[in-house]
């Protein structure tokens, strides 16, 4: 096999494919996510926060 057989042969690195766009949690991946951290912070039973709107005047 030649210099140039072999340099032919080698694998071109190809650009990976876009990665896919991120879309909104479903309710139960918040909840589950939300499980987790309290489970690896030693709070399993922590009560989600709620968001809250300012008052308009």
């Amino acid at each position: 096999m030649s210099t140039l057989d072999r340099l032919t042969a080698e694998a071109v690195p190809t650009r990976p494919a876009p990665a896919p766009k991120p879309c909104p949690w479903s309710q139960q991946q918040q909840d589950q996510h939300w499980h987790d951290l309290c489970h690896a912070v030693g709070t399993p039973n922590a009560k989600r926060p709620t968001h809250t709107q300012p008052n308009a005047a």
